[in-house]
């Protein structure tokens, strides 16, 4: 067997140097009665302290696939501070790699971009996998959902003080319900103490191989209460949160009806290029929380999708002094390392292809693709209809300003530009911002835009648009010569009052719009978090971050605003 994997912040191990599998079995499968413990259970959640290599979560995910009830479903839920590289992960899991396959190749497949924030994946319509690269303490307090068994599995307490504080196991009491049950390889005196303070039975039982103890035991509280989730959903819209929606509620076993009158990606949506981009800001916060966790499951989602898919980056031109300042801020609060690069004029002109003569701010992972037919690629094989949905049935309203309800929602006219390319303009090897935007040349054209007319509904594309997209271009980056235009297209999209999509429940109803010019990442984390409101789930978003999405949040603001005024 080979070396062991060790962490060098914590001078600890992963795993036992013994046999890290058996220990994964001892201590939390069997610490928390696993597999009898999700028989006959629709639906079981597994929270985690210290993923690590993933080893306790392949082996739960094979545990379970052997076992468990058709029909059933695994939430695991699993905070990381110091994730590793995929490479590393592969190797350190090597003595088990035939037992793990596929699991293994599956789980790397989809392993998230190293970035702070919640990351979900999904597997065979029965597991998924929310991985939160962060702090504990900071981490568990943003969890939804119900938790059914805990996995502690940090480094040691004595290496690893942070990862075993009060915080944390009240964190794990307000998650547990009656009956839930935790193990963990330590028997350290105030871990035990600190459990017992926050509600759950405690017992020292027989530790792995040279560890002499172990604890483990369950927490007294409520009842949880588990509905069922819906067979089939409606889905009104079927452009970019419609059709993602339908998609993302296949993943969990979730059937969806697309009603449309004017069919698949009629409005916004059927733009012939979409820049796949996050909205940045200089701090981070719930709503960049949102965009991280878009960003990286579009990137882990839309290359298998086609769709005119390409990673080609995207260049962010510092075009003032209060913006240079908000990028410096987002690059160095933000978390993502070199996934978010602030460069000097020479650099940013070095990738992208031609001068630029201002700082910018480089996203590698940023991409283009074809909206219109990643629409088609989520919406294929399910039904399209022309009329209402039917009587009583569960209802996502993702038809744009049509599902605002008295919301404070508005439209936004956009018109992009398709223009030839010419000998300089070909060499611009990323896309580029600028408060518009070029493309990267796709098939010899580039799309520039876009327009922001929030006074406008005229949906007729104007020569008067074309010209100013190229001024604006050429003000930016001087030039390029580009004239030849090959192509327009005018459409409205929908943005609300506070520019950050609306996604949650409603009257009833539930609802995902607004998603403004982001919209190709932020419809698909959308879709995600409605899927988990519809199944009951642990979220795929933090607790701040779904407040901040959620429709009532107009209501809530205007209230603070009258309470402080009376």
């Amino acid at each position: 067997m080979g070396e062991t994997p060790r962490s060098e912040m914590f001078d600890d191990v992963y795993f036992s140097a013994e046999n890290g599998a058996e220990e994964t079995r001892h201590v939390f499968l069997d610490g928390n009665n696993l597999p009898a413990a999700w028989q006959g259970k629709r639906r079981f959640a597994i929270g985690e302290t210290g993923f690590g290599t993933g080893l306790n979560f392949l082996l739960a995910w094979e545990l379970f696939d052997r076992t468990a009830e058709s029909g059933a479903f695994l939430d695991f839920v699993s905070v990381e501070k110091y994730p590793l590289t995929p490479e590393a992960i592969r190797e350190g899991l090597s003595p088990w790699a035939e037992r793990l396959q596929p699991y293994l190749g599956r789980m790397l497949a989809q392993y998230p971009m190293r970035v702070p924030g919640f990351h979900r994946m999904v597997f065979d319509q029965r597991v998924a996998l929310t991985l939160i690269f962060d702090d504990a303490n900071a981490a568990l307090p943003e969890i939804e959902g119900s938790v059914d068994a805990w996995f502690l599995d940090g480094f040691t307490p004595a290496k690893n003080p942070d990862m075993w504080t009060r915080g944390v196991f009240n964190e794990m009491a307000r998650l547990s319900h009656s009956g839930a049950t935790f193990a963990t390889f330590t028997a350290a005196g105030f871990v035990k103490r600190g459990l017992r303070e926050a509600g759950f039975t405690v017992e020292k039982r027989k530790g792995f191989g040279p560890k002499r103890d172990m604890l483990a035991g369950f927490f007294e509280g409520a009842e949880m209460r588990d509905a069922a989730s819906p067979k089939t959903v409606h889905i009104l819209g079927a452009g970019l949160a419609g059709c993602s929606a339908a998609y993302v509620l296949r993943q969990y076993g979730i059937e969806a009806v697309l009603h449309d009158p004017h069919g698949i990606a009629a409005g916004a949506s059927g733009n012939p290029v979409g820049i796949v981009n996050p909205r940045l800001s200089a701090f981070r916060t719930p709503e960049s929380d949102f965009y991280t966790a878009a960003f990286a499951q579009a990137g882990r989602t839309l290359p298998s999708l086609g769709a005119g898919y390409v990673q080609c980056g995207a260049l962010h031109i510092a075009v003032d002094e209060e913006k240079d300042a908000r990028f410096a801020r987002a690059a160095e609060n933000w978390g993502w390392g070199n996934q978010m690069r602030r460069l000097a004029p020479q650099e940013a002109s070095e990738i992208a292809g031609v001068a630029i003569d201002k700082n910018a701010l480089f996203l590698p992972g940023a991409a283009q693709v074809d909206p219109a037919a990643l629409c088609r690629a989520y919406a294929r094989g399910f039904d399209v209809e022309v009329g209402a949905a039917p009587e009583g049935a569960v209802v996502l309203l993702a038809n744009g300003a049509a599902a605002a309800r008295g919301l404070p929602i508005h439209t936004v006219r956009g018109q992009i530009t398709l223009v030839r390319a010419n000998a300089q303009s070909a060499k611009i090897k990323t896309n580029i911002g600028y408060g518009g935007y070029i493309s990267a040349p796709v098939n010899g054209l580039h799309a520039v835009g876009a327009t922001f007319q929030k006074w406008m509904t005229e949906m007729a594309a104007r020569d008067e648009d074309d010209t100013a997209n190229l001024k604006k271009l050429e003000e930016h980056i001087a030039g390029l010569g580009l004239s030849e235009i090959a192509g327009h297209r005018a459409a409205l999209r929908t943005a609300s009052q506070d520019r950050f999509p609306v996604i949650g429940e409603m009257d009833g109803r539930y609802v995902s719009t607004a998603h403004g010019s982001h919209g190709i990442a932020s419809t698909l984390a959308g879709a995600h978090a409605i899927a988990d409101m519809l199944r009951g789930g642990i979220r795929s978003l933090g607790k701040s971050t779904l407040k901040k999405l959620a429709p009532q949040r107009f209501e809530e603001r205007e209230s603070r605003k009258s309470a402080k005024k009376a």
